[in-house]
C-alpha cells in the first residue's frame, strides 16, 4: 500500500479531536438532560439500546470523516501484470541534406508527415519511440503509449551535418530492449516484438557502420523497415544509398521502399509479434475510501432514524416513566 498525495494524511490528526469532542457532546447532553428535567414527572433521553444506537452512529460518521483525509491522499496498491505489447522505434534522418525540397514541402517535412501518418495508424497497444540521427544518433524518445509525446518531439527535429544510419540502428536495438520486448529472442523476425523503421536519404557515413548495425539486428531477430526520401546517388567510394537500405532491410527481415505512403507504413505493423511483458502498474484504491464514508454516513443514518423511533426512557433499560400519584384531594 502507498500513497499518491501523502501531504493529506497529516489531516487525520483531526480525528482524535472529534472524538475528544464527541465524548463531551455526549456527556454535555445528558447533564443538560437532567439539569432541565425531573425524571419524576417527565421521561428523559433514550433507553439503553438507543443510546449505544447513537453512540455507534457516532462512531461511524467519525470513521466517515476519517475517510475523506484517505481519499484525498489517494491510496494505491502497486502490482505487476503481464500484457503483450510490441514496439516500434522510429529513426529519422537530420542530416541538413534532409532540406532538399524535391519532396514537398522537403524531404525532412516529408518524412514528419509520413511518421505522423504512422502513429495514426499503429495500434493502440503498441509502444512507439523516436531517435534521430545526423552526426550522431540521438533517442528523443522511448518506446511509449504516449503518442502526443512523440507527436511533439517530432515537432522538434534539430539537424546537422552526417548521417550515423548505424548508429540509428543501434540506438533502436537499445531502446527495444530496453522496453522488455526482445525477450525471449524470437524464433524468426516476423515473430519478434520489435520494429525499426529507417527514413532517410542517403548511405550512413559516420558512426556505426550500417554492415556493422544490420548484423546486430539479424542477431536480435529484429526488422529493420527501410524508406528511401529522395534520389541521391550517393558518393562514389560508397554504396548507393537506395542499395545500403535495401540491403539492411532484406537482410533483417523488413521490407524496403521508396515512397512514405500508409500502405508501406502499415506494413511495418501487419504481422508484429507480441512479448509477454512485465509492465508496472498502480491500483488506484481512493474510490473504495470514499465507498466506506458513504456507507458508515448511511448506516449512521439508518441508527440515528431508530434513535427517534424507540420509546423514551428515564433510566438505562428502563421504560417509559411515570409521573408520581397525586395525593387525594380533601
Amino acid at each position: 500500500m502507498t500513497f499518491l498525495s501523502p501531504m493529506w494524511l497529516w489531516a487525520l490528526l483531526l480525528v482524535p479531536v472529534l472524538v475528544v469532542m464527541a465524548v463531551a457532546w455526549e456527556r454535555q447532553r445528558g447533564h443538560a438532560a437532567r439539569a432541565f428535567a425531573d425524571p419524576r414527572v417527565m421521561a428523559i433521553g433514550t433507553d439503553a439500546r438507543g443510546r449505544l444506537y447513537r453512540r455507534i452512529a457516532l462512531g461511524l460518521a467519525i470513521v466517515a470523516a476519517a475517510m475523506g483525509p484517505i481519499a484525498l491522499a489517494r491510496p494505491a496498491v502497486e502490482t505487476t501484470e503481464e500484457r503483450r505489447q510490441g514496439a516500434v522505434m522510429l529513426a529519422i534522418d537530420t542530416s541538413l541534406s534532409m532540406k532538399k525540397d524535391d519532396l514537398k514541402p522537403n524531404r525532412l517535412d516529408a518524412a514528419r508527415e509520413a511518421a505522423n501518418r504512422f502513429l495514426d495508424a499503429a495500434p493502440d497497444e503498441a509502444l512507439v519511440g523516436l531517435v534521430t540521427f545526423d552526426a550522431k544518433a540521438v533517442v528523443r524518445v522511448a518506446p511509449t503509449l504516449d503518442r502526443p509525446a512523440v507527436r511533439a518531439a517530432l515537432d522538434d527535429l534539430p539537424m546537422a551535418e552526417g548521417t550515423a544510419l548505424g548508429s540509428a540502428v543501434v540506438a533502436g536495438l537499445g531502446s527495444l530492449r530496453g522496453a522488455g520486448v526482445l525477450e525471449p529472442l524470437p524464433p524468426t523476425p516476423q515473430q519478434s516484438a520489435g520494429r525499426i523503421l529507417v527514413m532517410s536519404d542517403g548511405a550512413g557515413n559516420v558512426g556505426i557502420s550500417p554492415e556493422d548495425a544490420t548484423q546486430r539486428a539479424r542477431a536480435q531477430r529484429v526488422p529493420v523497415y527501410t524508406v528511401m526520401l529522395g534520389n541521391d546517388p550517393g558518393r562514389a567510394d560508397r554504396p548507393p544509398p537506395p542499395t545500403q537500405l535495401a540491403a539492411m532491410a532484406t537482410q533483417t527481415g523488413g521490407v524496403f521502399a521508396q515512397t512514405t505512403s500508409t500502405e508501406d507504413l502499415v506494413r511495418i505493423f501487419e504481422d508484429i509479434g507480441g512479448a509477454l511483458t512485465q509492465v508496472p502498474t498502480v491500483r488506484q484504491l481512493a474510490v473504495l475510501a470514499a465507498l466506506v464514508a458513504l456507507l458508515c454516513l448511511a448506516a449512521a443514518g439508518a441508527l440515528m432514524t431508530l434513535v427517534r423511533r424507540r420509546p423514551i426512557a428515564s433510566g438505562p433499560g428502563a421504560g417509559p416513566a411515570r409521573p408520581p400519584a397525586l395525593p387525594p384531594l380533601g
